[in-house]
């Protein structure tokens, strides 16, 4: 088994090594309708935790992952509504894979256990378990944007996918427009009444209480990945390899929402408005692979590789390339070299739940300095401050932005960057993880400890789920 690597991994492993709690999830391996539990194993020899692998046929995966969830509320809730397919066979593989982990939980958690499930692709759950175990301790972390209620409405099923989620005693988001977003749709489309100052919502089974605790990294582990002489040494390599004044970076997982055609775009108006820069600059894009069955998927890829292509056939001076193009998952030691080698980093999302890309590369370069450029259509920027913002849809605006990074003195650039580094540490994992059990807990009618053996449940595939 192999992990996937994401934002949302790296972000809830050190939870789960703290509590010592069992991660159930979709690990790749297809089984019968009738499998509902595969393996149970530690992902690596020195974990204490378990990963506990639940079952899907091909004919569910293509129809809850690839199809309701990445083909219909991927895009909708990240307000690409022209994107979103509606399909009624869809929903009900989605319902009953959500069914299929209820099962998976209830057979694996005891009395007092906290079930803490994440994202999108598991709306339905709260509710699945909580009517077969009533008083169950359940909690959501959603960690991608939810849509404001005129485009919540747009899915046909959006009353019951509402309900779904109100099966928990807490719902996490990132931001506070999240939150209001999420309320707001309770109040129109399911008619229930929601406190907005507050953070609740009065449902037809349990008081839920909703509120923004944006996540947080392992910043420690950065830093210390950081300072290993064979990363030090691959950052020098990266640099001289490229060759050139100045490196800047983007790294996303390849998606239409993280703005990878708009960010070139940019780069393309920097070099045509600027030709002093066609042989000072070299613009990385690391492009990790994502859904590459998914059509729009592909479509996206092609249209990254063509904008590539006219760039360096353009611009290309002295055998100087100003575009590098890597289509590849890096491994936490690569992917830190390429931060340490970057002079800055432009993450300028269409729209993220909240990028922790940004936070990394501040975690990373908190002693080194760096500029990062950020969107602020990223959840992110509500907390990173020190950010230059640029509008990705502009790339007049991100290419302005780009320069003023480029051209800013040193003091300025440490200050900066000091100020996100310092929001990156107060606001770590365990920060975080602290969050949600206040919330979580606070005002709950429930007695007694929580065991923990917590189950943890979601819907990533490939180690992904938790």
């Amino acid at each position: 088994m192999i992990p996937s690597v994401s934002g949302l991994v790296s972000a809830i492993q050190p939870v789960i090594r703290q509590i010592h709690g069992t991660w159930l999830a979709w690990g790749g391996r297809y089984g019968s309708e009738e499998d509902t539990l595969g393996r149970s194993l530690t992902l690596r020899k020195t974990d204490k935790w378990l990963f506990q692998e639940i079952m899907l046929t091909e004919a569910e995966v293509a129809g809850y992952y690839e199809g309701m969830a990445n083909s219909c509320l991927w895009p909708l809730c990240h307000n690409f509504v022209e994107k979103s397919v509606f399909d009624e066979d869809m929903w009900q593989i989605y319902r009953r894979v959500n069914r299929k982990f209820a099962d998976a939980v209830l057979k694996t958690t005891g009395p007092g256990d906290m079930i803490w499930i994440h994202d999108f692709h598991l709306a339905l759950l709260p509710r699945y378990i909580c009517r077969k175990k009533p008083g169950a301790r359940v909690s959501l972390f959603w960690h991608i944007p939810f849509p404001p209620p005129e485009i919540c409405a747009i899915l046909p099923w959006a009353k019951e996918f509402l309900y779904g989620l109100l099966g928990c005693e807490f719902i996490g988001f990132h931001t506070e427009g999240y939150v209001l977003n999420f309320l707001q749709s309770v109040r129109e489309i399911c008619g229930l009444e929601a406190d907005i100052t507050n953070g609740v919502v009065y449902g037809p089974e349990r008081t839920v209480r909703v509120g923004a605790v944006p996540i947080g990294i392992d910043w420690r582990e950065f830093e210390e990945i950081a300072s290993r002489p064979r990363v030090v040494r691959k950052a020098a390599e990266i640099r001289s390899d490229i060759g050139g004044e100045y490196v800047i970076i983007g790294v996303d997982r390849l998606d239409y929402t993280k703005g990878i055609p708009e960010r070139l775009l940019a780069i393309e108006y920097l070099l045509e408005r600027r030709p002093e820069y066609k042989e000072k600059l070299t613009f990385v894009q690391i492009a990790v692979p994502s859904r590459t069955d998914v059509a729009a998927y592909r479509s996206l890829r092609r249209q990254i590789e063509e904008i590539v292509g006219r760039i360096n056939g353009k611009h290309t001076e002295n055998f100087h390339v100003p575009v590098r193009y890597l289509f590849k998952p890096l491994n936490r030691e690569e992917l830190v070299a390429h931060y340490l080698a970057a002079d800055m980093a432009v993450v300028t999302p269409l729209k993220d739940g909240l990028n922790l890309v940004a936070k990394e590369y501040a975690a990373v370069r908190s002693d080194t300095g760096g500029v990062l450029v950020l969107s602020p259509f990223a959840g992110a920027a509500v907390q990173l401050s020190g950010a230059l913002t640029a509008n990705p849809y502009n790339p007049q605006e991100t290419a302005n932005q780009i320069i003023a990074g480029l051209e800013m003195d040193e003091t300025e650039k440490k200050r900066r960057m000091s100020a996100l580094a310092r929001s990156v540490r107060e606001q770590d994992a365990n920060w975080w993880w602290q969050r949600i059990q206040h919330n979580w807990l606070s005002g709950t009618e429930t007695t007694g400890e929580s065991s923990p053996d917590s189950a943890i449940g979601g819907g990533l595939p490939q180690g992904g789920t938790l």
